[in-house]
């Protein structure tokens, strides 16, 4: 009977000793420290906080960190966050993880910072859920002085200057630089008689081309044909004087048949020139002055006597300037100029 009395009493002790060892596994994972530090419990509203959210553990401990997005609870707003840094902890297989966030809230009053959760699965244990205690944060108002005018919470920043400020009073000076360019531009030409822009002209054709081209006009238009023998020869003898001032700067039109001969003999090196121009201009002056009237076949001759005096000197060299005076001094009725 004694005996077994004693039966229970030892199942007693045998249970308390299984629990106590099964305790004593749970125990090195339960006594992990995780704590939430804020800067300060009590802040002004908007006002950047900072906390610090800690947790002690296990080297060789997988730790699920908690994710935070933009807010905590409808009333905290994360603003920003520092990465998550791992130290170990001095005389013990430990380690410390730990996080700066930067809080802010715009609910005046008391703000519960909640518990934050962590997952922690130690080496060859399952996963156990740890938490922080909660935190009470008060957010304190703005004291307003109804008698005082209205404040910002804080003083206005000066924001640095940067080149987009500078940008349009320097688009400016370029403006006003570009338009007096453009005023004293204007101004200098003016008084040159310039035009304010000068836009590139055609080149011009050679003074024979043109003498050419006109004598053509005359042949086709058949102006001797038509009984217009004097307009014929005015014309012809108009091509050539045109034709002798812009190839030789001789001014031919203010000069007599006699004058044209005297100082062109400088300028046709041909003899059979001279002697054809002599021939155009004889029958000019009897066409227009004395009433004659050449045959047909002089006038053809006329016009070819015209073409090939200009084709014989497109490419005859010019006598100098000096020369060229010198050269209308010897004219007869000029002696005396």
């Amino acid at each position: 009977m004694g005996k077994k009395g004693n039966n229970p009493g030892k199942l007693i002790i045998i249970g308390i000793t299984i629990l106590l060892a099964g305790f004593a596994s749970i125990i090195p994972v339960l006594v992990q420290a995780q704590k939430v530090i804020p800067d300060s419990t009590k802040f002004l509203i908007g006002s950047r906080v900072g906390i610090t959210i800690e947790l002690e553990t296990e080297k060789g401990a997988l730790v699920e960190w908690p994710v935070f997005g933009d807010t905590i609870t409808r009333s905290i707003e994360i603003l920003s966050k520092n990465p998550i840094d791992t130290t170990g902890v001095k005389g013990g297989n430990k380690l410390l993880l730990r996080q700066n966030l930067t809080i802010t809230s715009f609910d005046t009053g008391f703000v519960v910072l909640p518990p934050i959760a962590f997952k922690v699965t130690a080496v060859g244990q399952g996963p156990v859920e740890l938490k922080s205690e909660a935190v009470l944060l008060e957010v304190q108002g703005l004291k307003v002085d109804i008698a005082k005018d209205i404040k910002d919470i804080k003083p206005i920043l000066t924001a640095p200057y940067t080149l987009r400020d500078f940008l349009p009073w320097l688009l400016l000076l370029v403006a006003l630089g570009l338009l007096g360019s453009l005023i004293w531009f204007y101004i200098k030409n003016r008084k040159k008689n310039k035009p304010l822009i000068s836009l590139p002209s055609k080149p011009q054709k050679p003074p024979h081309v043109i003498a050419l081209e006109m004598l053509e006009e005359l042949r086709r238009e058949q102006v001797w044909q038509k009984g217009q023998v004097k307009e014929y020869y005015t014309r012809l003898t108009d091509i050539l004087r045109e034709y002798f001032e812009k190839r030789f700067g001789v001014n031919a039109s203010e000069m007599t048949s006699e004058e044209i001969l005297s100082v062109m003999k400088d300028y046709l090196s041909e003899y059979s020139s001279m002697g054809d121009l002599r021939k155009v201009l004889t029958l000019a002056d009897l066409a227009k002055f004395a009433k004659g009237q050449p045959i047909g076949a002089e006038n053809e001759l006329s016009l070819t006597y015209a073409r090939t005096i200009i084709m014989n000197s497109s490419e005859a060299p010019a006598i100098s300037e000096a020369n060229r005076k010198e050269e209308i001094k010897d004219i007869p009725g000029n002696q005396n100029h």
